[in-house]
């Protein structure tokens, strides 16, 4: 009775309230930690946990998301202040601040970029704030970053991401609240605003351009939206509607076609696994009885989405474009010509649209031979990305699948028809072993003013 009562419990979701509640991934899976437990799934259903001396109250702390860090995070209390660094490895928990455990910053925009964080905005105290604050874990000490006057619009509940390119912090979305006629009135800010390190801010972009109403909605059976920043991109969602916004080009793709069924019996996004392409889901976690779900990122998002312009830019009249429209037709025999893209590239470029289309397996394998290139790849390499336990037969068998359906998902998506993308060859050192690799090949793309897009790359 007691080796039945112990395996049960070992395979039992945590229980704790959302505020007690830390969950990351972790290797193929999720990790949670409780007060006094640690629990990992691969599939939210069964668990394997233990015991921790981690000693510390996990009651509103929250996971950061790292722009550089992959075994290693950053854990902060919700209002601000108190700061911790689980580390996946050594599976060990530090605090690493000289503050305290703030009230004021709830619901703040935050990330981590090497060994500093940043918070923006944030909610507390009966106020919003509208201060950029940092902190470095060498000084171990939260500062104010200084920005010129005027400050950026005050808010909370925004959506972030860091250009490491540019080297600027990106936020956008939010919302805030005023008094109109004695009564609070919640509002939102629809503007995109950066941080660089010259000590000042900007306006970059605006959701105005999208509908507004798509993002918002007042029907009773419909979950307000939610922000997800532990993501490629950031996540805005509801089981109305599924967004991930690309703040450093500008771009904002609705997912019109996700399984908004899914997200109405599991209503939050807790992590995502980058290593198996995989969200966590959950819900009831505000109750004894959480319910967690895994699902393939394809099979949320759904495989079609539309993208909207976020840029600045004013649009033109309508007779502007017609009028331009006109004289294109009119100058097509002078500008048509031909530009040739090298195979490489045009499938890097088209890789978010192939990686919706492929599972988890095949990407990696597509994307083991582009980094490769214009080297070959041997096949027992890319067999070992298959289970351990399959046999030598059964790999060469799922890797000839694989292969054949890495290239027509790739063919129809780049416009390659009928050619295969692959050179398939015997090895030079060893004959029996087949090499593979892309093919050293220019797609041909007719464009107009051809010559201008490729020297602009």
């Amino acid at each position: 009775m007691f080796v039945v009562t112990l395996l049960l419990f070992l395979l039992l979701p945590p229980n704790d309230s959302r505020s007690r509640l830390v969950v990351t991934d972790s290797n193929e899976g999720f990790v949670f930690i409780t007060n006094d437990s640690v629990y990992y799934s691969e599939n939210g259903v069964d668990f394997t946990t233990r015991k921790h001396q981690f000693d510390i109250d996990f009651y509103r702390l929250q996971p950061i998301p790292s722009v550089e860090h992959e075994n290693r995070i950053y854990l902060i209390s919700s209002g601000g202040g108190e700061v911790y660094t689980y580390d996946k490895i050594k599976d060990t928990v530090k605090r690493i601040d000289n503050s305290y455990r703030f009230m004021s910053r709830f619901a703040a925009a935050r990330l981590s970029v090497g060994d500093t964080i940043y918070s923006f905005g944030g909610y507390g105290e009966f106020s919003y704030s509208d201060k950029l604050i940092a902190f470095k874990e060498n000084f171990r000490e939260w500062n104010v970053v200084p920005i010129e006057n005027p400050l950026p619009p005050a808010r909370h509940k925004s959506l972030i991401q860091y250009d490491t390119i540019e080297q600027r912090l990106l936020v956008g979305l939010g919302s805030y609240s005023e008094f109109e006629q004695g009564v609070e009135v919640i509002k939102h800010r629809f503007d995109i605003i950066e941080f660089r390190n010259d000590n000042r801010w900007n306006t970059v972009g605006s959701f105005e351009k999208v509908n507004a109403q798509s993002l918002e909605t007042n029907e009773v059976e419909i979950h307000a939206y939610k922000r997800f920043n532990h993501y490629k991109l950031p996540i805005l969602y509801s089981n109305y509607g599924i967004w991930t916004v690309d703040f450093k080009n500008l771009k904002a793709y609705h997912h019109y076609n996700a399984d908004f069924g899914r997200l109405q019996q599991y209503t939050d996004i807790l992590a995502y696994n980058k290593e198996t392409s995989r969200f966590l889901l959950a819900s009831n976690l505000v109750t004894k009885d959480p319910r967690f779900h895994v699902v393939n990122e394809v099979d949320l998002l759904g495989l079609e989405y539309r993208e909207y312009d976020l840029s600045l830019s004013e649009g033109l009249p309508g007779w502007a474009y017609v009028l331009i429209g006109a004289s294109l037709f009119l100058l097509i025999p002078l500008f048509r010509t031909r530009t040739y893209v090298g195979l490489d590239q045009a499938i890097l470029k088209e890789e978010r649209k192939i990686q919706q289309q492929l599972s988890s397996e095949d990407f990696f394998i597509l994307k083991r031979i582009i980094e490769a290139f214009p080297d070959y790849v041997e096949y027992p390499e890319l067999q070992n990305s298959y289970e351990k336990d399959l046999s030598y037969e059964s790999r060469i068998k799922k890797l000839r699948a694989s292969i054949k359906e890495i290239d027509e998902v790739v063919q129809k998506t780049i416009g390659r028809k009928r050619n295969s993308i692959f050179e398939i060859e015997k090895g030079r050192e060893d004959k029996r072993v087949k090499v593979i690799r892309i093919k050293d090949d220019n797609l041909k793309k007719t464009d107009f003013f051809g010559r201008l897009r490729r020297s602009s790359k």
